[in-house]
């Protein structure tokens, strides 16, 4: 299968010495839902933020679609889609015209951007909140439209940044079968970020970040029921044995 985001060796640290990142290497396949899990503080929106051009790295290196992000950015932002949680929305715009302006920066026609927000807020279930404001959203709907914003332009691969917080669980499994909707179809490539995944259908590779500055990639996970990922025992070929709950 093609490999979609390629990264290796790739480390960043900050002014006050903090190593966010070190020598990360991840290779993730077209279509494939990848999905990183750790603590709060882990490095997860860094590493984000730097495959998607909005942090340089220190050192390392990282591809996707075959394209090197820092030295044409203005392709690449085409490219991906990312809903992160630290994109701000203009709290006095309303739903539908917050994606319509989206499309529109992203060169679709007047109706091409009017069709495609109406298709949004009717996959993410946005009816009732069309006409709203986003400061009336609750958090669970702006983390809705946040995904929606990242999907307009039609992108290959979708960055999502803890993208169910404020989502009460029904909610949570709807906005997962969309997702999974949007893979099959498109076949999409998805980095999904996140501290806890709340279904094991939700991932096709489990990455969990380590305490000491490193990664250990393990392999598809087993059925184990619905629930948050705690902690993650490995046999020693790295195939998951056992998920507590």
């Amino acid at each position: 299968m093609e490999t979609e985001i390629s990264i290796h060796n790739l480390s960043k640290s900050y002014p006050n010495g903090t190593k966010a990142l070190k020598d990360i290497h991840l290779e993730i396949k077209k279509g494939e839902f990848f999905t990183l899990l750790g603590p709060n503080g882990a490095g997860k929106s860094t590493l984000i933020k730097i495959v998607t051009t909005l942090l340089r790295k220190d050192s390392g290196e990282f591809l996707i679609g075959g394209v090197n992000p820092e030295l044409e950015s203005a392709t690449i932002q085409n490219y991906i889609g990312v809903a992160s949680q630290d994109t701000e929305l203009d709290p006095s715009e309303k739903v539908e015209n917050a994606l319509v302006f989206q499309g529109r920066l992203f060169g679709l026609s007047r109706a091409e951007a009017f069709s495609r927000a109406e298709g949004l807020i009717s996959l993410f279930q946005l009816f009732a909140e069309k006409n709203k404001k986003v400061s009336a959203l609750s958090g669970g709907n702006k983390r809705k439209l946040h995904c929606a914003l990242a999907l307009v332009h039609h992108p290959k691969v979708l960055f999502l940044d803890e993208p169910t917080v404020g989502m009460d669980p029904l909610a949570r499994a709807n906005f997962w079968d969309v997702i999974k909707q949007l893979n099959d179809t498109q076949n999409f490539g998805m980095a999904h970020f996140a501290f806890s995944v709340g279904s094991k259908e939700n991932v096709d590779t489990l990455t969990k970040q380590l305490e000491n500055d490193g990664y250990s990639i393990v392999g598809k996970p087993r059925t184990t029921g619905d629930g948050y990922y705690e902690s993650v025992a490995l046999d020693p070929e790295n195939n998951i044995v056992e998920i507590t709950i």
